[in-house]
């Protein structure tokens, strides 16, 4: 009996014990964490970039170029830009460690963007840049500038001959530079070419305009100024300038009748190869003949020893020539080979 109680009593006590228990840990788990979790649990996340932003800039000579990096989740790290052709630490935070004044940096008040900008670039600012960010181990993001000077070129030749009535057409291109090219205007000499500009309601639409220009992008900027009807008044300079790279010019010669040099035919045109080709043809031929010509002449002369064995071989001169034979100093004198009789 005393055993049984003393069994019940420690029963009663593991049930209590385990009770007391299960309620102190439901209560533990509905309190507030701690101010310190909460402020670590907002910051758990690591830093981490933006992979939306451009990483592939390109920008003209001379202008401004801006590199972008964002950070998400910074904390209290900072961002370091590094020239990667030379390793040369050009920031940390928004300190500057270069003496070219051209760069600098510029960072957003919420400290997620961190830009790089590059004032008056030039072709050799061109190259990888890196930002990086002062964890551990260090992570950086990669970005490549391209610095280009755009240049207008115009197809076809320098000097364009066109025929009077036909259809002068100019294109000029720039293949290099971002897409902020702007447009391109059209000069003969230093007077602007307006063309004319019709309203879409306006009838004399469906007749084509004498003077036209054709503005695109596709690979390449590229503009076509087509002139119907050539006429005498339309010869000159014509210089595609665009509004943000170098022109480039041509000189147009509109004239009554054929060119033997260049003539436009369709779109462009260089001078005929056909008749430089005959030029040559004709100085070589030319050339052959003299030679032949030489050949035979010396081969029909002959030489003086051949000359020297004939008059031995005869005997003598042949009857009618004269011979001149030594006399003294200051006389000639001269006998005839004409047989005398007997």
């Amino acid at each position: 009996m005393k055993m049984q109680c003393i069994i019940i009593g420690g029963l009663f006590l593991l049930a209590n014990i385990h009770f007391n228990h299960h309620n102190a840990m439901g209560v533990a788990n509905h309190l507030p964490a701690p101010q310190e979790n909460r402020v670590i649990k907002k910051f758990s996340p690591h830093p981490y970039f933006d992979f939306d932003v451009p990483r592939n800039v390109t920008t003209r000579v001379g202008q401004t170029a801006f590199i972008n990096c964002r950070v998400e989740q910074m904390g209290d790290k900072s961002v370091s830009w590094i020239r990667k052709r030379d390793l040369h630490i050009l920031s940390a935070g928004t300190a500057v460690y270069t003496s070219d004044e051209r760069f600098q940096v510029i960072r957003s008040e919420k400290a997620e963007n961190w830009t790089l900008q590059i004032k008056f670039a030039q072709q050799r600012d061109s190259g990888i840049y890196e930002c990086q960010v002062n964890t551990e181990p260090k992570m950086s993001m990669a970005f490549r500038l391209n610095v280009v000077e755009a240049k207008a070129v115009i197809l076809g030749p320098t000097d364009l001959y066109v025929k009077m009535g036909s259809i002068v057409t100019l294109t000029c291109i720039i293949s290099q530079g971002p897409h902020d090219l702007g447009t391109i205007y059209w000069y003969r000499g230093s007077s602007l070419v307006q063309p004319m500009e019709l309203h879409p309601n306006d009838p004399s639409v469906a007749y084509p305009h004498r003077i036209s220009v054709e503005l695109k992008w596709t690979e390449a900027l590229t503009s076509r100024l087509k002139i119907l009807d050539a006429k005498l008044s339309d010869s000159g300079n014509y210089t595609c300038l665009p509004t943000s790279a170098e022109g480039s010019s041509v000189m147009v010669h509109v004239i009554n009748g054929e060119h033997p040099a260049a003539m436009q035919r369709g779109c462009a045109t260089t001078a005929s190869k056909d008749e430089r080709l005959s030029r040559i043809r004709l100085l070589s031929a030319m050339l052959l003949l003299l030679v032949l010509w030489h050949g035979v002449t010396v081969r029909a002369s002959p030489l003086p020893s051949q000359r020297r064995s004939r008059l031995s071989e005869g005997g003598g001169p042949p009857p009618g020539s004269k011979v001149i034979t030594n006399s003294p100093a200051g006389t000639l004198s001269s006998s005839s080979s004409s047989p005398v009789s007997a």
